[in-house]
C-alpha cells in the first residue's frame, strides 16, 4: 500500500468515527457489542438493537444532578472507586486481620454488592425487553453490561446455559473496568480483581434463570494473564465446572490470594447459625424450665416435710375424737350416760379438736406462703408489694431448705419499702441464693439484708459464713453450666440469677468472696413508688 493509499485508509477511519460520535455518546465502533457462540449471537444482537435504542434516548442535566438513559436515572462512577480504592479502604480498616483476610472481607464487600445490583437490574431489562424465555433474559446482560462500561463479554462456546444444576457460563472479559483501573494504576493483583463483574454476572444470570449461581474469576489481566476469564455456576457446582474447563482445582488455590465468592455460601451459614441459635435458646429454655422446677420442687419437698407435721397431729386429734364420740354411742347404747360420761367427752374431744384445728391452720398457712412465693416464681409482672413482708415471706417458705441444711437465717430491712416491682425475681433470686448455700457452701449462718439506696433504688444483700470461692471460680460463677459440683445441679442457678437481675430486674449484681470467707452478693435495682 502506498503513502497516499495508507492516508486514505486513516481520513476514511477518521471520518467513520467522526460520523459514529456525531450520532451519539452510545454508538458501537463495530457491529457487535457481544460476542456469543454463532447460533445464539442473533439473539444478543436483538438485544443489542433494543438496548442501544434505550441508551440513545439520553438526558444529561448537571444542574439538577441528573442523567437519564431510556427514561431510568443512571450514576456515573469512576471505575477505580469501586476497585483499587475500595480495596485499599477496606486492606487499612481491617489492617488488624492481616492484609489477606482484609483483602478477603473487602472481596465479599464488592460481589455482595454487585450481585444484588445485577439481580434488580435484570429485572428491570428483562421488563423493557419483554423478555421470557431464560436464554432471551440472559442475552439483555452481557450487552446492558457493555453499554454501562463494565467489560465487554465473549460467551464461549463450552457454555451450557440451561436452567438446572449443570448450568455454565464460560466467557472473557477483555476490558474488563476492574483489571483495567489496576493496570492504569500500574498495580497487580494476587488472585482475581475483577469482583464486581462476577457478581453482577451472576446476579443477572440468576434472576434470568431462576437459579443460584455464583461465578469466578479464574485469570485476570491485574494478575499477568492475557485475560479475564470467569466461569459461572450453581455454588455447589463451581469447583467441578472450573476443573472441567480450566483444568484448576480452586480449593487448592485459596492460599494464593484466590478468590472464591462465598454470597450464598455465607447466606446458608448465616441461615445455619440463626437456627443454631434459634435451638440453642430453645434448648436453654427448656434448661432453665428444669432448674426453675427443679427448685419448686425442693420447695415442695421442704413444705411437704413441714406441712406433714401438722397434718400428723390433726390426724391423731380426729382419731382421738372418734374414739370419744365411739365410747359416748356405747355408754348410750347401754343406757348408762351419765353427766360425767359428757364432761370427760366434752374435755377430751374438745382438746383434740382445737389440736386438729391449729394443726390445720398451720398446715394451712404453709401452703398459702409455698402457693404466693410459686406463683411469683412463675411470672416476672410487676406488682406493688411491701418489699421487705414479701422478702421475708420467700425466706420463711425456704425455711425447710435452711432447716435441713442446719442454717440460721436473719432478715433486715431499713427505710419504706413499699413500692411497685418484680416479686417472681425477687422470690427467684432469694431461691437461688439460698439453694446454693445450702447445697454447696457449707455455711451455718445465712444474712439477708434490704434497704433504700439514697438514690432511690433498693440494694438486696446476701451473704453466708460458707468456704466461699477461689479466684478462678468466682470469674466463672455466672457462666451457664459452670458448677464445681458435677454431680449436683445443672450449673445454672447463679446464671440464672444473673439473667434476673440483668433482664428482669434490670439491676446491677456484684460478688465478693475469698476462701473461707463466704460469699457476698450485692443486687441494686431500681425501683417504682408509682
Amino acid at each position: 500500500m502506498s503513502e497516499i493509499d495508507s492516508l486514505r485508509a486513516k481520513v476514511a477511519a477518521l471520518e467513520a468515527e467522526n460520523a459514529r460520535l456525531r450520532e451519539g455518546p452510545f454508538v458501537p465502533s463495530t457491529n457487535s457489542v457481544v460476542k456469543a457462540p454463532p447460533p445464539v449471537q442473533p439473539l444478543f444482537d436483538k438485544s443489542a438493537e433494543t438496548i442501544g435504542s434505550l441508551f440513545r434516548q439520553i438526558d444529561i442535566d448537571p444542574s439538577r444532578g441528573t442523567l437519564e438513559l431510556g427514561g431510568e436515572r443512571y450514576v456515573l462512577l469512576r471505575g477505580s472507586a469501586l476497585s483499587i480504592d475500595f480495596l485499599d479502604t477496606l486492606v487499612q480498616l481491617y489492617a488488624e486481620r492481616g492484609e489477606r483476610e482484609a483483602l478477603a472481607i473487602a472481596r465479599s464487600f464488592l460481589f455482595d454488592i454487585a450481585h444484588t445490583i445485577g439481580i434488580h437490574d435484570a429485572r428491570t431489562i428483562h421488563e423493557k425487553l419483554g423478555s421470557r424465555d431464560p436464554l432471551e433474559k440472559l442475552a439483555g446482560g452481557p450487552v446492558h453490561f457493555a453499554y454501562t462500561g463494565w467489560a465487554y463479554v465473549d460467551i464461549k462456546e463450552s457454555s451450557n446455559p440451561v436452567p438446572d444444576d449443570t448450568y455454565s457460563l464460560v466467557y472473557d472479559h477483555p476490558w474488563s473496568f476492574e483489571a483495567g483501573s489496576f493496570l492504569r494504576a500500574g498495580r497487580t493483583s494476587e488472585g482475581p480483581a475483577c469482583i464486581m463483574n462476577a457478581g453482577y454476572s451472576s446476579g443477572w444470570c440468576e434472576a434470568s434463570f431462576g437459579l443460584e449461581l455464583t461465578a469466578v474469576e479464574v485469570t485476570c489481566r491485574a494478575a499477568g494473564h492475557d485475560t479475564c476469564s470467569f466461569v459461572m455456576a450453581p455454588p455447589n457446582k463451581i469447583n467441578q465446572r472450573v476443573r472441567e474447563h480450566f483444568g484448576i482445582d480452586l480449593e487448592a488455590r485459596k492460599g494464593s490470594g484466590f478468590f472464591i465468592p462465598t454470597y450464598f455460601e455465607r447466606k446458608r451459614a448465616e441461615e445455619e447459625v440463626r437456627n443454631t441459635l434459634e435451638r440453642l435458646q430453645s434448648a436453654q429454655a427448656e434448661l432453665l424450665r428444669r432448674e426453675r422446677l427443679a427448685t419448686v420442687g425442693l420447695l415442695v419437698s421442704g413444705v411437704a416435710h413441714e406441712v406433714n407435721t401438722p397434718l400428723g397431729v390433726a390426724v391423731t386429734a380426729a382419731g382421738i375424737i372418734d374414739e370419744e364420740i365411739k365410747k359416748l354411742h356405747e355408754r348410750f347404747a347401754q343406757g348408762k350416760l351419765s353427766k360425767r360420761d359428757f364432761e370427760a367427752f366434752f374435755d377430751r374431744a374438745g382438746q383434740a379438736s382445737r389440736l386438729a384445728g391449729t394443726n390445720l391452720g398451720r398446715a394451712a398457712e404453709q401452703i398459702a406462703k409455698f402457693k404466693r412465693v410459686s406463683v411469683d416464681h412463675a411470672t416476672q409482672d410487676r406488682r406493688r408489694l411491701n418489699l421487705e413482708a414479701h422478702v421475708r415471706e420467700t425466706m420463711e417458705s425456704l425455711a425447710p431448705v435452711a432447716r435441713k441444711a442446719q442454717l440460721e437465717v436473719t432478715v433486715t430491712s431499713a427505710g419504706s419499702l413499699d413500692c411497685v416491682t418484680h416479686p417472681g425475681a425477687i422470690s427467684q433470686l432469694l431461691t437461688n441464693f439460698l439453694t446454693n448455700t445450702a447445697l454447696h457452701a457449707g455455711a451455718k449462718n445465712v444474712h439477708v439484708e434490704i434497704a433504700r439506696e439514697d438514690d432511690g433504688r433498693v440494694r438486696l444483700r446476701y451473704s453466708d459464713d460458707g468456704r466461699g470461692m477461689a479466684d478462678d471460680v468466682k470469674a466463672k460463677a455466672f457462666e451457664p453450666f459452670f458448677t464445681t459440683h458435677r454431680h449436683e445441679g445443672t450449673g445454672l442457678g447463679l446464671h440464672i440469677v444473673s439473667s434476673v437481675v440483668n433482664d428482669v430486674l434490670k439491676g446491677k449484681l456484684a460478688l465478693e468472696t475469698a476462701p473461707g470467707k463466704g460469699v457476698r452478693f450485692d443486687v441494686v435495682f431500681p425501683i417504682s413508688d408509682a
